[in-house]
């Protein structure tokens, strides 16, 4: 009997350190989201000022989705900034296109030089299109920080031509991705990359792989690779890592955290499969994400102003580099 427990604990030792060794890559995101979650607290260390150039999300985030667009077209209408309303397909939603250069071209010297441009973009929808669910980090924060990046990049002259992308339906599938990407290769919209932002408003700035469903993705030997988005386990479809030398600059401008198996689906995985070169930036506190994520505890009072100021410096520096 001693020789049948020592052999079976010496199989399920073996196992386990068959699993350690083949989930290698997978433990430096489980364990950032072990200490997020020791970490967490409700109350956000800096919460949303009221009075300050944020403080018009704790509006947005009642709004319905339809009041959504038509809030983003008056803020910047307002400030004299021009918006493109794009239909997406016969749905009653536009996607939002705000090209603050046209059509991509840059003066230099005598010449004109065609360059493609750099996009922000953000879904405004929400996934339950009621006024009592406020889905704050997704993706209510995001809005408001591109909101306030466009204005502040009219005040500047980037180094790159850029646009911001408001889209519609992504809750549903995607829809407005799909159908801006269409527009832009019909209508011969040069896109030289896409920064995508989805669940934000907390703690720091995220880059995330990219798949066809959102998750912490691990490997059971023998078996493949798994996909828990802290509700379901599901095998895991093909994912992309976001583009190097993006995250590159990216990181010199604001301390970036990178999660390579913290799987997100959003914008930028369909733009990405396109053969965009497009990257996601989420909160780097996962474990807020996780027990907010389409659920009614995702409220603005959760939210921290440090996240969304980090977020439009990441947006101005970004215009900035050559």
């Amino acid at each position: 009997m001693k020789r049948v427990l020592k052999w079976l604990a010496l199989v399920v030792l073996g196992a386990c350190l068959i699993f350690v060794i083949a989930n290698w890559n997978s433990w430096d995101d489980g364990i950032l989201y072990l200490q997020d979650m020791a970490a967490y607290r409700e109350t956000p260390a800096q919460p949303l000022n009221e009075n300050g150039r944020f403080g018009f999300c704790k509006q947005f985030v009642t709004l319905r989705n339809a009041q959504r667009a038509q809030f983003i077209e008056n803020y910047l209408d307002a400030r004299g900034i021009k918006v493109q309303r794009l239909p997406i397909y016969d749905t009653k939603f536009d996607n939002l296109f705000v090209p603050l250069h046209t059509q991509g071209n840059e003066s230099r010297g005598n010449e004109t030089a065609f360059v493609p441009y750099t996009i922000y973009s953000a879904h405004y929808d929400k996934v339950l299109d009621q006024p009592d669910y406020q889905g704050a980090s997704d993706n209510s924060a995001a809005v408001c920080m591109l909101l306030v990046a466009a204005e502040e990049l009219t005040k500047q002259k980037p180094n790159r031509p850029i646009a911001f992308l408001f889209t519609g339906e992504e809750e549903i599938g995607l829809v407005g991705a799909k159908a801006f990407y269409e527009y832009a290769m019909q209508n011969g919209i040069p896109v030289a990359q896409v920064l995508n932002f989805d669940s934000m408003g907390r703690a720091g700035i995220a880059a995330r792989a990219s798949g066809e469903r959102s998750g912490f993705v691990f490997t059971i030997p023998l078996l493949g690779e798994f996909v828990y988005d802290g509700r379901e386990l599901t095998r895991a479809s093909a994912y992309r890592q976001p583009d190097a030398e993006i995250l590159k600059r990216v990181g010199n401008i604001v301390p970036l955290a990178y999660f390579d198996r913290m799987v997100a689906k959003s914008d930028g995985t369909y733009f990405q499969d396109q053969g965009w070169n497009a990257v996601t930036f989420t909160s780097d506190d996962i474990y807020y994400l996780d027990v907010t994520w389409h659920t009614f505890r995702d409220r603005v009072e959760l939210l921290d102003e440090s996240n969304f100021e980090r977020a439009v410096e990441l947006m101005l520096g970004y215009a900035q580099v050559p």
